[in-house]
Parts: C-alpha cells; structure tokens; sequence
C-alpha cells in the first residue's frame, strides 16, 4: 500500500486519517481540560496556603506586641517589687557544673509571698493587645512532684 493510499483508504465512510486526526483532537482537548482542572485545584491550595501564611503573620505580630509588653523594664521592677525579690548576692552563684548538687538539695517551695495592691490604672497603661479567639493560651504545666529519685 502506498502513502497516498493510507489517505484515500475509507472505513465505514470515513477516512482512516479523519479518523485518526478526531481521535488526536479528542485526546488534546481531553489532556488540556484535565491539566485545567488540576491546575485550578492546585490554585486553591496555593491561595489556602497563602491565607495561612497571612494569618500566622498575623498572629506573630500580635505575639511579638505581647512579648515586648512582657519584657518592659517597668513592668519587671513593678513585678519584682511587688515579690519582694532583690539582686542575688555573689555568694549564692555558681558554675554550671554545680547545678545538679543544687538541684539534689533543692529545699521546698516557701509560702507564696502576699503581692503589693497596684492601681488599676497603672495597669491599664501597660495592657498587651487582644489576642484572636483562636490564640488561647496554654495552661501552666503542673507542678513537678516533691519526692526526690533516691
């Protein structure tokens, strides 16, 4: 069979290079809508990813507001007055490698220390901003137990 036979052979009526070029045609407008349809699916996730790269950002800045209002000069001598706590004299310092005696002669907790009242006022000045619903804070752990690991 020649090559200009391939083009005149019929099937049914048609042409066997009609046939093959609609069965081609079909195949790419089949791929392109798929590739579409994938390629908007993908566009969500890329725009669900970035909302939550905005909302953490969000959420970092309110904890970076809330950690510079925690670190104020004025708040930790305000809260350590209000404890009673005073400068470690030189001679209750020590190395790093002391630390684990310290911590096998640790002495118990002492009762809690009664806190100065302190104007409403005051406080108000140094309120940090409100955090989202979203952004409730954690529970303290508990306590660690009292007994020592002899």
């Amino acid at each position: 069979m020649s090559v200009a036979g391939v083009f005149n052979r019929r099937v049914r009526g048609f042409r066997v290079v009609e046939a093959v070029g609609l069965c081609i045609l079909i195949s790419l407008v089949t791929s392109v809508y798929l590739a579409k349809t994938f390629a908007g699916s993908e566009r969500q996730e890329i725009g669900r990813i970035e909302q939550e790269i905005q909302d953490e950002a969000v959420r970092k800045r309110l904890l970076e507001a809330e950690v510079a209002h925690l670190e104020q000069p004025r708040r930790i001598e305000q809260l350590a007055q209000m404890m009673q706590l005073k400068p470690i004299a030189p001679d209750h310092e020590i190395t790093e490698d002391a630390l684990i005696d310290v911590a096998r002669r640790r002495e118990l907790p002492r009762a809690p220390v009664a806190a100065v009242p302190v104007s409403p006022e005051s406080l108000a000045t140094d309120a940090p901003e409100a955090l989202p619903d979203d952004a409730s804070v954690p529970p303290p752990p508990p306590p660690p137990p009292q007994g020592g690991l002899e």
